[in-house]
């Protein structure tokens, strides 16, 4: 099992880690039940972890740790180990051992607390053995887990110390670097394997029969797709199988998601010491973060013992242990073990409420969603008191957008009028940082485009319980939240969400609805007619495990609304007759609805000439003017007076089909484009219905948008290939979207950035692009031209970002996003950070801020640097730059340093890190600042042209002197500069630069007398 990171000490003193000793547990002290569902013992008197089987005398023990955390408390709190014990899985009788076994009780070497998984195996000699991890008490190793063995001659003790010290730590029997836990066993013969480790990391060692000497040196295990811990080694037949907890998160992963839930995954090997060869995944993510396997065969029936948080009140710290059958493949070679179907299956709750939240497919702004959140956890009405990352969906990573959004889907309109969304966060509004509630946020539904929800009572954005929302009711099969993240000003929070119900509109009443089914015919409606305040829909209904509709009334108009009814028996269909089955309509709170149902016999034709009606309703994502914007499911319902089950043939696109006997079917229709779908329906007198007939159109392709930038202005284009452009938007800087109608310039001198997106007339929005319009150099420059500069760096981690140097934001408390920083685990005595511009600059002084979180002198950490200098490229080689004023280091205050005025098109800072003679702390800078000073009248003219000589580019720059005087003329390039002194008036200073290019991209080169300059572009040239 996995030992959260949490702050150990806060939880010693708050008295939750370490209780007092108190001997072991005896047989006496165990109680025999009866239970034949999962979790073994689920009643949330005992929470059970880390299971481990054993079959002993005829019988199965489970040994098990013990979990003893608060509702609220985030940690393994385990003081203890147990057991359950049982001669009959199916029968269900167990007995259970609440302590068998505590750590400081057994081993007088080890701490009280975290009783973490171990395993119990029989011996060469036939006695048992259990291996156990628990914390050293006077270890000096950087992780005090140990692994010691206890002995008995009974599977339920008394236990002692096989050793009288650890069998394995990080000091023993040789040096190691992980946390030593979760030992599984192997016996064969005389041979003893031992595998442990967690975190990715697992070791094996053999041992002799003594089980506690080793043989030959511990070895790294490799092979294990996604091992993350809780390794199960065992044998069947010829084959070896090591079970282990994966955690190979992803959107694609065959393991998780969400990196903080595990799958059980497997792989074999013809040796108890490998090599391993991965072979799948057994057993999906559980309602716990850990997961936990143990495979034994017992009395013919192999088994998977696990846990999970399914028990009353249990949690991710307070498991309880599960048992299910397992089976395999012989065909295979090796013999394969086929997925574990985990039992009991669950069912829908029935329990009437007003959320309708968890009927709906989601879809959310941030596809893939970090591998740290689950998006399921929006809609499974499960909210946590102190919820971990994959209780929720977030948003975080290390830059955070300025908007995101949610979105539910149903298959039928719904009509909707409140909502309550649960907000978490770790920092305050206005911090740019970490995970805070949004700014701002509202509602919106589909009516062919995103509306605001109207009159709504108002966006609370609390963190403490549901925030509830009311507005005017609104029918739609869609609805969305969106988020205006946190900000302070230049970086945004994440946003994360632990729930969010959306209401339905309560009927004044639901009236009790009358069905027909024959004989034999256990499914209901799966609607039934709503009427909200003047509607009525069809909603949904639980037959059994699955959900029909059925007509509820909302108002003046009806809506067909899902219900869930109970399960119908076959006795209660079995002859003709009526019954009454009760059922949950979506969305309808004040209780369960009552129908009638009047069971006929298939038979009863006679007389019968009226011919059935069949209709056909296409459900899917609905887009605008008609399109859907997903594939669509038709549903061919057919109705017959004599209300028996009937034959229905249909068409999509010509292909035929036939069902019978039924009272719908559904159709699917994929693919972009129009579709034909037709339906008859013959009842069971042969009466045929007339041909129902629909056009189906579906654009489930986003369309497509390109920009491109000239002469400062962007210019953009869309296409849609099936139902055709409707549009094209654009924002400049992030502002209000703005219908494109031609070419867009740039509002000012400035550099900016301008996003676009296309929208088809189905309603489907392109990805959002961006380009960059230059700032306009042409005119002289300054101030700090820094944030018209491109940054490079010499290394930036992965955290931190580099366009941080010249976001042109110096936030007192930077995030992580808005630092440039070189922290890694090999930190150099230098590093450097540099701009390039498209043209030489005159530039005068630089400033620059630090950041740290560590003291000098450490090595470690981030600290301030010991040195830095400013260096500008000459066209050839780095300079430093002269009359420096002085290079401050502080981290509070900017560093602010003149020089003697350079031309150049590239300015770097050398950074010296400081250092505790061996090691380095790494350099950040939250804010780096280049200071310009040209003048606007210069007494001078300037060209430049490109040229080939010889196969190379050659920038031939002239500048004539105006002035009534000789002057000093400086002529610069990217690839050079050169001063010409004392250039008389009316004559010329001339340079032509090698390239040393064969293909040069268009530039700028300037000319420069004291403080004015003047720019001369040349254009591209291929030689």
């Amino acid at each position: 099992m996995r030992p959260l990171k949490v702050a150990v000490a806060g939880l010693v003193a708050a008295g939750l880690l370490i209780t007092a000793p108190a001997a072991p547990a005896r047989a006496a002290d165990s109680y025999t039940f009866i239970n034949t569902v999962n979790p073994i013992l689920g009643d949330g008197s005992y929470f059970s972890a880390d299971p481990a089987p054993l079959v002993a005398d005829g019988q199965l023990y489970v040994f098990t740790g013990h979990d003893q955390a608060g509702p609220a408390v985030n940690d393994f709190v385990m003081n203890e180990w147990g057991a359950f014990r049982t001669g009959d899985v199916a029968a269900g009788e167990w007995t259970h051992f609440p302590s068998l076994m505590r750590p400081e009780a057994v081993f007088t070497w080890a701490t009280p607390g975290r009783a973490y998984a171990g395993q119990v195996v029989k011996g060469p000699d036939g006695r048992y053995f259990w291996y156990v991890p628990v914390s050293e008490r006077d270890s000096s190793a950087s992780n005090r887990f140990a692994i010691g063995v206890a002995v008995s001659d009974s599977p339920t003790g008394p236990w002692t110390d096989h050793i009288g010290g650890p069998l394995i730590s990080q000091r023993v029997p040789t040096v190691n670097t992980i946390e030593n836990i979760d030992p599984t066993i192997l016996v064969e013969g005389s041979r003893v394997f031992v595998y442990w480790g967690t975190f990715g990391q697992l070791r094996m060692l053999e041992f002799q029969a003594d089980m506690k000497t080793p043989v030959g040196t511990q070895q790294t295990v490799t092979g294990l797709t996604g091992f993350f811990e809780a390794s199960w080694l065992f044998k069947r037949g010829s084959t070896y199988y090591l079970a282990y907890a994966g955690n190979n998160a992803g959107p694609a992963s065959a393991c998780t998601p969400a990196n903080y839930h595990a799958c059980i995954a497997y792989a074999t090997a013809t040796s108890p010491a490998g090599p391993w060869t991965y072979r799948g995944t057994i057993l999906p993510p559980v309602s716990s973060t850990t997961s936990h396997p143990g495979i034994v065969e017992f009395n013919g029936q192999w088994y998977l013992v696990y846990h999970t948080a399914d028990a009353v009140d249990g949690g991710h710290f307070r498991r309880s242990v599960a048992i299910d059958k397992v089976s395999w493949d012989d065909t295979a070679s090796p013999p394969r073990i086929r997925p574990v179907a985990p039992t009991p299956v669950r069912e829908a709750d029935r329990t009437p409420r007003a959320n309708i939240a968890q009927a709906a497919s989601v879809t959310v702004s941030n596809d893939p969603v970090p591998t740290q959140y689950w998006v399921k956890a929006l809609n499974d009405e499960i909210v946590r008191a102190n919820p971990l990352p994959p209780d929720m969906w977030g948003t975080w990573t290390g830059s955070n957008p300025p908007q995101q959004w949610i979105q539910y889907t149903w298959d039928q309109p719904m009509r909707i009028n409140g909502s309550q969304i649960e907000f978490w966060n770790d920092q305050p509004q206005g911090t740019g940082v970490g995970v805070a509630v949004p700014a701002r946020w509202r509602i919106q539904y589909w009516d062919g485009q995103w509306k605001d929800v109207p009159g709504p009572s108002g966006y609370p954005t609390g963190t403490q319980g549901f925030q509830n929302t009311t507005f005017d009711a609104v029918t739609t099969t869609q609805v969305r939240a969106l988020f205006d993240a946190s900000t302070n000003g230049s970086a945004y929070s994440a946003v994360a969400v632990e729930e969010w119900k959306v209401l339905a509109e309560q009927p004044s009443s639901v009236a009790s609805p009358r069905f027909t089914v024959e004989v034999g015919e256990t499914a209901l409606p799966e609607s039934v007619p709503v009427v909200f305040g003047g509607s009525t829909l069809q909603a949904p209904v639980v037959v059994g495990g699955s959900t029909r509709q059925g007509p509820v009334a909302f108002g003046p108009s009806t809506l067909q609304v899902p219900v869930r009814w109970d399960a119908v028996s076959a006795a209660e269909v079995a002859q003709p007759g009526t019954f009454t089955v009760g059922g949950s309509v979506l969305g309808y709170a004040a209780g369960r609805v009552d129908a009638l149902v009047t069971v006929i016999s298939p038979g009863d034709t006679e007389g019968d000439e009226s011919a059935p009606t069949v209709t056909l309703a296409p459900r899917g994502s609905a887009g605008s003017n008609g399109w859907f914007r997903s594939a669509v499911t038709v549903r061919a319902s057919a109705v017959d007076d004599r209300g028996g089950r009937l034959t229905i043939r249909s068409t999509v696109d010509g292909s035929s089909s036939v069902a019978e006997p039924v009272r719908f079917v559904d159709l699917a229709v994929a693919g972009d484009g129009r579709h034909a779908v037709t339906a008859t329906a013959t009842d069971r007198a042969g009466n045929v219905s007339d041909i129902s007939e629909i056009s189906v159109e579906i654009d489930a392709m986003v369309p497509a948008a390109a920009g491109t930038v000239a002469d400062r202005k962007v210019t953009v284009t869309g296409a849609d290939a099936t139902s055709g452009l409707d549009r094209i938007e654009y924002t400049i800087g992030g502002g209000a979207w703005t219908t494109y109608t031609g070419p867009v310039s740039a509002p000012d001198t400035g550099k900016h950035t301008v996003s676009y997106r296309s929208v088809d007339k189905a309603g489907n929005t392109s990805t959002v692009g961006s380009v960059v319009i230059p700032a306009d150099l042409s005119a002289p420059l300054t101030g700090n031209v820094a944030p018209i500069g491109v940054p490079t760096a010499s290394y930036t981690a992965g955290w931190n970002s580099v366009t941080a140097l010249n976001d042109d934001s110096d936030p007192a408390s930077p995030g992580q996003a808005q630092i440039w920083g070189t922290w890694s685990g090999t930190r150099p005595s230098a590093q450097w950070i540099q701009y390039d511009w498209s043209r030489p600059i005159r530039l005068t002084a630089a400033e620059i801020r630090f950041w740290r979180d560590s003291a000098p002198g450490t090595g470690d950490g981030v600290a301030e640097p010991d040195s830095w200098r400013l260096q500008s490229w000459d066209g050839s080689a780095w300079q430093d730059v002269t009359g420096a004023s002085g290079y401050g280091t502080s981290s509070t205050a900017v560093n602010k340093v003149t020089f003697d005025p350079v031309v150049t098109s590239r300015l770097r800072a050398v950074i010296t890190a400081n250092g505790n003679g061996t090691t380095y702390s790494a350099v950040a800078v939250t804010e780096w600042r280049a200071i310009a000073d040209e003048q606007a009248t210069v007494p001078i003219t300037a060209t430049a042209q490109a040229r080939c000589l010889a196969g190379k580019a050659y920038v031939a720059v002239t500048a004539r002197n105006g002035h009534s005087a000789a002057v000093d003329i400086e002529l610069a390039t990217p690839y050079g500069n050169r001063k010409v002194s004392n250039v008389a008036p009316g004559s010329s200073a001339y340079q032509s630069f090698n390239t040393r290019l064969t293909s040069l991209p268009a530039g700028a080169a300037s000319a420069a007398v004291g403080a004015g300059v003047v720019n001369a572009d040349y254009p591209a040239i291929n030689c």
